[in-house]
């Protein structure tokens, strides 16, 4: 998955649990806001793994 579609499908998770808050069911929206910042998360901490420091 490219950063286009990572962050496309990250963005439409948010606003499904923005839609879900309003609605007013907060459970689901509780889940998709915990999706949202795990996925956020991951993408900023991910390293390269492919890097290799000779010393």
């Amino acid at each position: 998955m490219n950063e286009l579609t990572r962050d496309i499908l990250i963005g439409i998770v948010f606003l499904i649990g923005l839609i879900s808050f309003i609605n007013g069911e907060f459970i689901l929206s509780s889940t998709f806001f915990a999706v949202t910042a795990i996925a956020s998360y991951i993408k900023v901490n991910r390293k390269s793994t492919n890097t290799i420091k000779l010393s």
